[in-house]
């Protein structure tokens, strides 16, 4: 299991600047660096878990097209064989 989580500044902090070792863990790392690239992703509270190549999305977003968009990125990385995508939008 590999847990990320996406609370993270807009520099990729040290912890991440070499490749992680598992499969999981690359997959994560895959995703969270997607999600830093993109302007709609990049600020939301997104946490990131990878269990056996499943994507499990979780927090609490701005609107639900960033919900959506988090999912097609998830479902974008090569090796993902299912996304669980628990993101909420925020209640207005």
């Amino acid at each position: 299991m590999t847990y990320v989580p996406w609370f993270l500044p807009d520099d990729t902090p040290s912890l991440f600047q070499t490749a992680p070792a598992s499969i999981d863990a690359r997959l994560a790392f895959r995703l969270l660096e997607r999600m830093q690239r993109d302007p709609q992703l990049r600020h939301e509270r997104i946490c990131i878990e990878v269990q056996n190549g499943v994507v499990i999305l979780e927090g609490t977003v701005t609107c639900t097209d960033v919900s959506t968009e988090a999912d097609a990125r998830a479902w974008s990385i090569p090796g993902v064989h299912d996304v669980n995508n628990r993101l909420r939008p925020l209640k207005r």
